[in-house]
């Protein structure tokens, strides 16, 4: 996900609320300054795995509450706008990730994504998916699965993928 863009939108969000009168929680602007500084942290030295963990900790905290409040506060229909802004960077990386370089075993000019399975979008969901667009699909030794194709399909499957993503989102933050 594009951290940063992320970030951004959950910051603009908290804006909102102290425009709206909202007193923020000093916990959740703690978490907001610690994930800006964990992205200063990561674009100097993102090898360290921990560092990425502490910023999507931080960020969660920050949406989960800023989601929650601002239903309340704005009404659905700012959460929902919120939520497509967040899924729209889920898909841009999705469809940055599908490369056209060379992959093994991969016939020449197929496009392809690879995903990592999650609690949000699992396994089963990746599968069911490509099968319906007609994409081929392995799962690789790392764990991620590997979706390839044509370029259409393959793009309308990573659109489907964030609606699913987006309906998670929404039942388990919004409820």
């Amino acid at each position: 996900m594009n951290w940063e863009a992320r970030w951004r939108i959950l910051s603009d969000v908290i804006t909102d609320l102290r425009g709206g009168g909202e007193i923020v929680p000093p916990k959740i602007i703690n978490d907001l300054r610690s994930a800006k500084v964990m992205l200063e942290i990561i674009k100097v030295n993102s090898s360290h795995p921990e560092n990425i963990s502490r910023l999507e900790e931080c960020l969660s905290n920050v949406e989960t509450y800023v989601l929650s409040v601002a239903k309340s506060k704005f009404g659905e229909e700012y959460v929902n706008n919120i939520l497509r802004r967040l899924c729209e960077l889920e898909v841009e990386r999705a469809e940055f990730e599908i490369q056209v370089r060379f992959h093994p075993n991969l016939p020449r000019g197929e496009k392809w994504v690879r995903i990592q399975p999650t609690g949000a979008v699992t396994f089963k969901d990746i599968e069911e998916s490509a099968k319906r667009f007609g994409l081929k699909f392995r799962v690789e030794r790392d764990g991620y699965v590997l979706v390839y194709g044509e370029d259409e399909k393959l793009k309308s499957f990573v659109k489907r993928l964030a609606e699913i993503f987006r309906g998670l989102k929404r039942g388990n933050n919004l409820s």
